[in-house]
């Protein structure tokens, strides 16, 4: 039986669409964690799947969408965070160009390895099994079963402020726990 670890991290035989429906929202919200600008942000992401558009060959080699998707989008961060540490932009106080500058190297010195599915599953695992048994229980519903904090709160018997309240509680939970995959989290949370 497949984990519901391994449902977020792989996906097979998923047509460009499927793909797009499913990676659109959590590269945004990674690359937003690093380039501050929502349109910014979109362009980057936008520009990876126009050029996967163009190359759907791509898709088809690619084992590990995660994977690529992760490093596509680090490395079109990377760009972007350089060329404008580099022009030194006129409107950077100097807390944001030292802010700019350890994103930068955060994403610079993230090990990729760590991209693997099985480590993945391992890592993601791991910090999901350490929240406390009902805000696991809700964190899975919502975020491997996709069902609405409505949803999980009929299912569950409890009130939709209770399933926020788990939900908030797991994210500040798992962010504590994966801190070291800090791209990571953005990336699947």
């Amino acid at each position: 039986m497949e984990s519901h670890y391994r449902k977020m991290i792989q996906k097979e035989d998923e047509s460009f669409s499927d793909i797009y429906k499913t990676y659109y929202p959590r590269l945004v919200r990674f690359s937003l964690a690093y380039l501050d600008s929502l349109d910014d942000a979109k362009n980057v992401v936008q520009d990876i799947f126009l050029h996967l558009l163009e190359h759907q060959d791509i898709l088809h080699a690619v084992k590990n969408h995660n994977a690529y998707f992760f490093t596509s989008v680090k490395n079109q961060c990377i760009n972007h965070l350089r060329r404008q540490i580099k022009l030194k932009e006129l409107s950077l106080t100097e807390l944001e160009y030292k802010e700019k500058e350890m994103k930068l190297y955060s994403l610079e010195n993230f090990d990729d390895t760590l991209l693997s599915d099985e480590k993945l599953e391992i890592v993601l695992q791991k910090a999901i099994d350490t929240l406390p048994p009902r805000c696991r229980e809700v964190f899975i519903l919502c975020r491997f079963e996709g069902l609405s904090h409505k949803q999980v709160a009929a299912r569950l018997n409890i009130s939709t402020n209770t399933v926020e309240n788990h939900m908030s509680s797991a994210i500040r939970r798992l962010s504590v726990g994966l801190k070291d995959y800090l791209p990571l989290f953005f990336f699947f949370f």
